[in-house]
């Protein structure tokens, strides 16, 4: 069983540095390339993604025209709250910036969700695949896919600045019993 992890292409406040949350942003003409760029290159399979612009963007642009894609809200990005719209430099500069940095596990974004929260229903969406899907591919975002490869690899979130995951990367997951094995975690092309 064979399930892809992809970062949506990178989108116009990607390339601002802006933080996005649930904020919806156009792919950025790098990121229509991006995704372009993941067609054909994946399997034939289901899609699911983020409802989010930016994510639904991608995933129509990998699919063939014989992939089904389903938008799922569960896939979104973290809602960062106060910071969504906001340049990173600016955010950088936020007293709670460094908390965000140290535990990342204990953090709630301002006026948004938890990373505990997050994870949570990236959890109760990939479960309800693995009874549905073989095989799949999930178009989702940066701090959502971090969370649930937290999951997959039985690490804490506090080690979600451990690793990276650049736009439209591929983080390719294959369950082998009860565990998962993932494998090039934030591939890009």
């Amino acid at each position: 069983m064979d399930y892809y992890l992809i970062r949506h292409a990178e989108s116009t406040l990607n390339r601002e540095h802006t933080l996005q949350g649930w904020y919806n942003a156009p792919l950025s003409t790098q990121g229509m390339r991006q995704a372009a760029a993941l067609r054909g290159v994946l399997p034939s399979c289901v899609i699911v993604t983020s409802d989010l612009s930016r994510a639904l963007d991608t995933a129509h642009a990998l699919a063939l025209p014989t992939q089904k894609v389903q938008p799922d809200a569960r896939l979104r990005e973290a809602d960062v709250g106060e910071w969504s719209g906001i340049p990173k430099v600016l955010v950088q500069e936020s007293t709670l910036w460094k908390p965000y940095q140290r535990a990342p596990h204990e953090f709630r974004f301002p006026g948004g969700e938890s990373l505990r929260e997050v994870q949570r229903r990236m959890i109760g969406a990939f479960e309800e695949y693995l009874q549905a899907y073989s095989q799949l591919i999930i178009v989702s975002h940066h701090l959502a896919l971090k969370t649930l490869i937290c999951y997959l690899q039985n690490r804490s979130l506090a080690d979600l600045h451990q690793f990276s995951l650049p736009n439209a990367s591929i983080t390719r997951v294959t369950q082998v019993g009860s565990h998962f094995i993932c494998e090039g975690v934030g591939f890009s092309l």
